[in-house]
């Protein structure tokens, strides 16, 4: 059976990311986490990817071997029966010692210290920097599968106009949609790299549902299922004449893609729908800017100039307002590059961002729009495809 990845992929990935470790000074890695498993060794299953910044990476499986020989296209996949084998492992790597990186920004401490009373003859470094510099740029070959996870959302529309009903409640629009989604080939499962964050299909609201504040770093929060979830869609039914948002994340072998649409049953308030067109004006202008060399800082810094009189509900209302109007996805939904101030990187070719220009009203609702983009030599390409005026029904 052929890996999942092809072999290509993960050696251009491998070279990459080596030559990230050596820029930051390590002497090599140890990789654990399962998203960037799949992305440097083709397998998610429980393994520690040794990487050395110089020659052959060894993949040490703990479970399950022989599904991680059959996916991984490295050369060398090999047990790890424990943790006590970890120090010969990263010298049979070539790595008997010096500065080693972890993944610092999603390893749990209590693994950290855990490996830290294990290789006393190394120091401790972060690759995770290293990792998300060489995911951030997209191959052709992930391209085509975020186009993939990009197209199922072209039917957003359609499928709602078909389901959306007086009185129904935003977790049944939500079920309805998620139904077709999966139907459409959607894996079921996204991933996010934040701490203490989780994404479903994506959040579908209505009304004063889609103003409510909450702890997650998002323009749209929700009320949610109930306050242990507490985002999302909720019990309460949808009426007449109140915006209804649509912000759902494709998936396709892995790959993400992220889109909003606003809808309503009968027609919107004068007021939502001024916002919604200014969104609307928001996202092309901001999309038009776009282009390698541009920082992402300055991408949001444009979008809050543009939104003018409303700017004290973009993003949020008052002190909910997020400083942020884009994001990087991928493997994860939560990838570089961010459009939020302070993240002064430049753009690059082959970068991916999903550009969400939002305006909250308290008590009242919300209305919006977002696209998905790959940045390209002269601009962007708009991966996302559906319909965007707003949807009276």
């Amino acid at each position: 059976m052929e890996p999942a990845v092809p072999r290509a992929e993960i050696e251009t990935r491998m070279r990459a990311f080596q030559e990230g470790l050596r820029s930051d000074g390590l002497e090599g890695a140890v990789v654990v986490q399962t998203t960037d498993l799949y992305y440097l060794a083709g397998t998610a299953q429980s393994a520690h990817l040794v990487v050395p910044a110089d020659g052959e990476p060894i993949l040490y499986v703990r479970k399950t071997l022989s599904r991680a020989r059959r996916e991984s296209p490295l050369e060398r996949v090999e047990p790890l029966r424990s943790l006590r084998e970890l120090p010969d492992a990263l010298a049979a790597a070539g790595v008997p010692g010096g500065c080693i990186g972890l993944e610092l920004d999603v390893l749990p401490a209590a693994r950290y210290l855990d490996y830290v009373r294990r290789l006393v003859s190394y120091q401790i470094g972060d690759c995770s920097p290293a990792v998300r510099r060489v995911r951030a740029l997209k191959s052709a070959w992930e391209l085509e599968r975020i186009r993939r996870a990009a197209e199922m959302l072209s039917h957003v529309g359609e499928w709602t106009a078909e389901v959306l009903r007086e009185g129904m409640t935003e977790i049944e629009l939500a079920a309805e949609i998620e139904r077709l989604l999966r139907r459409h080939g959607h894996q079921g499962v996204l991933r996010m790299r934040a701490f203490n964050s989780d994404v479903h299909y994506g959040t579908i609201v209505a009304g004063p549902s889609a103003a409510v504040p909450g702890g997650t770093d998002t323009p749209i929060v929700g009320t949610g299922p109930n306050a242990a979830v507490a985002k999302g869609a909720s019990s309460r039914p949808i009426g007449r004449g109140e915006p209804v948002l649509v912000d759902l994340v494709g998936a396709w072998e892995g790959y993400l893609a992220d889109q909003t649409r606003t809808f309503s049953l009968g027609p919107l308030n004068a007021e939502f729908k001024e916002a919604y067109e200014a969104a609307h004006a928001i996202l092309l202008r901001v999309a038009a800017e776009a282009r390698p060399g541009v920082p992402a800082s300055r991408l949001f810094e444009l979008a809050q100039e543009l939104a003018g009189e409303r700017a004290g509900n973009f993003m949020g209302a008052g002190e909910e307002r997020v400083s942020f109007v884009g994001h990087g996805f991928g493997l994860e939904i939560d990838e570089p590059p961010f459009l939020a101030r302070g993240y002064d990187e430049p753009l690059e070719e082959r970068m991916v961002f999903a550009l969400e220009p939002k305006f909250v009203f308290p008590g009242r609702g919300a209305v919006g729009i977002e696209n998905s983009y790959a940045v390209t030599s002269g601009g962007v390409e708009k991966l996302t495809s559906a319909p965007e005026e707003l949807v009276e029904l």
